[in-house]
């Protein structure tokens, strides 16, 4: 009788009774439904870090591309007008290249030694879609960034204080995230020109 009552103990703890297998699977079913939380909250998290990596990016090389192109220019007065010049109430820059109209190698005449400027007139602007670039006319002839909101240039005729070969440019790159707010990175800098 007793050998069997052994038996019996061991056959009822030899496996899981029901309360305690529901147990065990809340408590895997709570691990699981925790850890797929975290790996959704690191996901949302890289992908905003990605959108405000993106617009940094876009903004320090839009400055870059900017800053490139106007150290290729000037102050020059042609035709009456003073480049660069600030138009579309802040919004755009009109400004000349050097060039080299007498094919001697150099943006200078060979016997005045007066600066050759090319006879283009470019502008520095938006687009409607964000998108920033030079443009001949109406025609855009180089992209310099993209995301670009809020451009302003200031030069000696809008600011008294600026020297007279500066030029301040201040613009955002702006992207929308998915969680409904803007990654922004805002730039304000100045740019001297070579003359």
């Amino acid at each position: 009788m007793r050998a069997r009552s052994l038996r019996q103990r061991a056959r009822a703890s030899a496996g899981l009774t029901f309360v305690e297998a529901a147990i065990s699977l809340a408590v895997l079913g709570l691990l699981l439904s925790t850890a797929f939380a975290i790996t959704v909250e690191t996901s949302s998290f890289l992908r905003d870090s990605d959108d405000e990596v993106t617009v940094q990016t876009e903004a320090d090389r839009a400055f870059q591309r900017i800053f490139e192109v106007l150290r290729k220019s000037g102050r020059v007065t042609l035709g009456g007008l003073t480049y660069p010049r600030v138009t579309g109430g802040g919004a755009e820059l009109e400004f000349r290249v050097l060039a080299d109209l007498d094919s001697n190698g150099f943006a200078f005449d060979a016997a005045t030694g007066a600066l050759e400027w090319d006879p283009a007139v470019y502008t520095l602007k938006v687009d409607a879609g964000g998108d920033f670039g030079v443009y001949d006319g109406g025609t855009k002839v180089y992209s310099l960034g993209r995301h670009i909101a809020g451009l302003r240039f200031e030069t000696i005729a809008q600011d008294a204080t600026l020297h007279l070969r500066e030029v301040r440019i201040t613009f955002e790159a702006r992207k929308p995230t998915d969680k409904g707010f803007d990654a922004v990175h805002a730039v304000s800098a100045s740019v001297h020109m070579r003359n």
